[in-house]
């Protein structure tokens, strides 16, 4: 055996594996590196498809976000004007109803003081009722006292006699 022989033996005897590696090699070598290929190519579509899948996504998301800022303010602009609609309605309604007040005010103010002439009228009348009750009773108890010393008079009259 030549050195080379002797070296390789003893490569061999010293690694069985190597040596079935290379076995392996010249047999399946090309169909390994062929499928080796197609499984880089695989993974290098599943990467690029993961990628186009991964950018769809990111944009479809900011999409989705633009849609709904603006339809959050387009709410916003809905609610500011339905807040700017229902202030002034309160505002009419708030005037109409001082209006009401008010004229309800003056028509009560009115009738007070109608209500006020016509007690002031009904005292007045009762006044005059009242001092012309107390001059019959002073008549009255003037008669009778008049009437008391003519008794009275009568009655020392009678007794003398």
């Amino acid at each position: 055996m030549s050195k080379q022989g002797v070296v390789e033996e003893t490569r061999g005897a010293e690694n069985p594996d190597a040596h079935l590696e290379q076995i392996r090699s010249i047999l399946f070598g090309q169909q390994m590196q062929a499928f080796e290929r197609k499984l880089q190519g695989l993974e290098q579509r599943v990467q690029e498809n993961a990628e186009q899948m991964n950018q769809s996504l990111l944009e479809r998301i900011a999409a989705l976000e633009s849609r709904m800022v603006g339809l959050l303010e387009q709410e916003a602009q809905e609610r500011e004007i339905a807040d700017r609609s229902l202030q002034e309605n309160l505002d009419t309604a708030v005037s109409n109803l001082e209006g009401e007040l008010a004229s309800q005010m003056k028509e009560l103010r009115a009738d007070l003081k109608d209500q006020g002439k016509e007690l002031s009228k009904k005292l007045d009348q009762l006044a005059t009722s009242l001092q012309a009750a107390i001059d019959e009773l002073r008549l009255s108890k003037t008669d009778r006292s008049t009437l008391a010393q003519l008794l009275e008079g009568l009655a020392e009259k009678l007794r003398k006699a």
